[in-house]
């Protein structure tokens, strides 16, 4: 290769990153091969959110692209953050030490934009339609391969090779680069709307529902793009009605857009897997830049800002070297200082929204400040700053924020006028869409429950949950029975946001006994039972008494416990003092961390923090008198089985192989109760196979269901 076709710098990926970089190094004196796999010039990235960063603001206005994002239609963004504890309206003046505003603007404008702007820099060649398929290397990197659309390859010589290739990095895997992965505990779905106007005008909001998220960005084209990042306990059953899912999540939001006015103008888009992902942004003779460098939790809107911000610190360090022709060992100090400045600017901020997207519900400092910043226009100021990654955590000007927030939280008041959800959100995360919740009282007790279908069938699918749990541990399962049957899942009392009374009668037969009251007022008269841990011994000791109205049983690692003798929580429940020592000792951390036993898929985070939030002092109450009243377990189980096998009743039985509480070799023995039984083992699975595999549970569960209930129908007809 001729020394003039050799170049500086060799960039894979022309998106944002790619760009920046090549615009900021060839204005230093640098030449560089920007190489785009795509053809098309107007290409652009359809999954993101558009919403760049305050902090990024001063790269565009150096870039010269500021006005023209302007110019195209492009917003100024600014903030509204809604919590349980009021709205965050950040209204920074013009003392305000950091940018004041960002910018939302679709990437179909922001792509190409960026794109002709490096392509029409002196010293920037835009090579499209070639992907890079190796990285030359001498020593270090030396260069890239490409290939055409045409098969046709080359080399392209070049002191630095820059990997802007995104979050999936091609480069990185040649090069060996591996990254860091934190997983992500939420998954993401957004969709673009006209004649949609919010009460922000064009602020952004942001509803943080703790842990879910939703928000609403004002973009160009007077479009609204309205997105939902939820914890992944709701993936299976939010995807199978995906419409009627997103947009009714935003019914009764405060401030909520008003859908009924809107037109939806694109499909709703989304991601399932979103991983941070985090690598050493230089080595010698290479760099990486935006999601190559680090690709953080969307919820934040912060992958574009740093794109720009990265892709700018490394033309800083590095560009004036190359420009030069300074040795192999100046350009590799720039690397390595931009790889330290890299970390400086960005790593505080990375961790930080990585330990938040695992779906944790806020942690005290994080409620510190969304309840101080509804109420005090500095801390509001400063978590704007801090929001829009300007100031970092190790700044001064985050200690000073946190000072602020601590003072007006000890002179407390200003909660007044606080708006609160309505409707399907009043209680909590909405259920699915086609799930009601609501209350029913029984023999003078009140409790919640969830139901689909027909509410005047007296066939109905009974969910019945165990301990710990609550009506909404069905949510999955309800969705999937609401096309065909009545369905409905009560909180049993102690459990739930069910009433605790202290005079119940906490034992197996106490629970069947309000089992039956509750069919009885829901106007049930036959049921097809599922049933999960002591909702096991519940459901059946209830259908020992009524066999003639069990239409069918579906037993998720629960049933007739033959032989069996307490796990080692139930010992520890069973014995007083101890019992009373460990309810009042569990921490949310110490139960996520026993919960990792006897579950090698792992419990969705959100699942186990409901879990310990519905716990309280009748919680406890609850299980240690059921435990404590509930005699020989195996010998109830005997009496159940020998009761219910004469009637033969249809059953499917599933269960977890790594159940630490009810070994799977119980499975098996539901046909002493249930001949017919369908036994299916998930491998992958323990005790709660409809929050760690919900879609295999779906796949058992479903057909079953729908079996027998057609066939109660048949029945009926004839």
């Amino acid at each position: 290769m001729a020394d003039d076709e050799r170049y500086d710098v060799a960039i894979a990926g022309a998106s944002i990153a790619g760009c920046t970089a090549a615009t900021f190094l060839a204005r230093r004196g640098a030449r560089v091969a920007l190489v785009e796999q795509r053809p098309d010039p107007g290409a652009w990235k359809t999954m993101c959110t558009h919403f760049i960063q305050a902090s990024a603001t001063p790269t565009l206005e150096r870039l010269g692209l500021a006005e023209q994002i302007e110019d195209a239609g492009g917003v100024r963004n600014g903030l509204e953050i809604w919590s349980r504890f009021g709205w965050v309206r950040p209204e920074p003046g013009d003392d305000f030490p950091y940018p004041r505003y960002g910018y939302d603007i679709r990437r179909e404008k922001l792509d190409p934009m960026i794109r002709t702007l490096a392509a029409e820099t002196p010293g920037v060649d835009l090579i499209l339609g070639e992907t890079v398929t190796g990285l030359v290397q001498n020593g270090r990197p030396r260069g890239v391969r490409t290939r055409d659309r045409n098969r046709n390859e080359r080399e392209i010589a070049a002191r630095v090779v820059v990997a802007a290739d995104g979050r999936e990095s091609q480069l990185a895997r040649m090069a060996g680069v591996r990254a860091r992965v934190l997983p992500h505990g939420r998954f993401g779905y957004f969709a673009y709307y006209s004649g949609l106007p919010l009460v922000s005008r064009e602020r952004t909001l942001f509803w943080f529902l703790d842990p879910d998220i939703a928000y609403a960005f004002p973009q160009d084209d007077a479009l609204t793009l309205l997105a939902v990042f939820l914890t992944k306990d709701h993936q299976s059953w939010f995807k199978r009605d995906l419409e009627a899912n997103f947009e009714g999540y935003f019914q009764g939001l405060p401030s909520a857009p008003d859908l009924t006015r809107a037109t939806r103008e694109s499909k709703i888009l989304g991601r399932l897997e979103l991983p941070n992902a985090q690598r050493p942004a230089a080595r010698p003779g290479l760099a990486f830049v935006g999601d190559a460098a680090m690709s953080a939790d969307p919820v934040w809107g912060i992958g574009c800002g740093w794109a720009l911000q990265s892709a700018e610190w490394l033309a800083e360090e590095i560009g004036d070297a190359l420009a030069a022709g300074a040795p192999d060992a100046a350009v590799d100090a720039g690397l390595d200082r931009y790889r330290k400045r890299h970390r400086r600017r960005l790593l505080g901020h990375y961790l930080i929204t990585s330990d938040y997207s695992t779906g944790r519900r806020f942690n005290p400092l994080e409620r510190l400040l969304f309840a101080t910043g509804a109420r005090d226009a500095r801390v509001a100021e400063g978590f704007y700053s801090f929001g829009s990654r300007s100031a970092r955590p190790n700044d001064p000007a985050f200690a000073r924020l946190v000072g602020r927030a601590l003072k007006v939280a000890v002179q407390g008041g200003g909660s007044a006028g606080r708006e609160r959800p309505t409707g399907r959100h009043a209680e909590g995360p909405p259920p699915p869409a086609s799930v009601e919740r609501s209350r029913i009282e029984v023999n003078g007790l009140s409790t919640p429950f969830s139901s689909v279908g027909p509410r005047e069938s007296s066939e109905a699918v009974v969910f019945v949950h165990g301990n710990p749990g609550s009506s909404r541990d069905w949510d999955d399962l309800l969705s999937r029975v609401a096309p065909f049957a009545r369905g409905v899942a009560p909180d049993m009392p102690g459990f739930g946001r069910a009433e605790r009374p202290g005079d119940f009668d906490y034992t197996v037969a106490g629970y069947a006994r309000f089992l039956e009251a509750a069919l009885d007022e829901l106007g049930i008269r036959r049921a097809h039972l599922v049933l999960h841990d002591f909702g096991g011994p519940w459901g059946l000791e209830w259908a020992t008494w009524h066999p003639d109205r069990v239409g069918s049983v579906t037993l998720l690692d629960t049933g007739v416990l033959l032989d069996y003798r307490w796990h080692y929580l139930a010992r520890i429940w069973r014995t007083p003092g101890l019992g009373e020592l460990f309810q009042k000792t569990t921490t949310r951390d110490g139960l996520r961390m026993a919960l990792k036993h006897g579950n090698p898929r792992g419990l969705p985070r959100a699942f186990v923090d409901r879990m310990f939030d519905s716990v309280d002092a009748g919680t406890d109450r609850a299980i240690l008198s059921l435990y404590r009243s509930t005699g020989d377990p195996a010998g109830d189980a005997r009496r159940h089985a020998d009761a219910l096998r004469p009637h033969d009743i249809p059953a499917l039985v599933v269960w977890g192989a790594h159940d630490p509480y009810l070994p799977v070799a119980l499975a098996e023995r539901q046909r002493e109760a249930f001949p017919r039984a369908q036994v299916v083992i998930l491998d992958e699975s323990g005790h709660w196979p409809f929050a760690d595999d919900p879609d295999s549970v779906g796949r058992s569960v479903e057909p079953f269901l729908r079996e027998q209930v057609a066939a109660e129908h048949a029945l009926s007809v004839t």
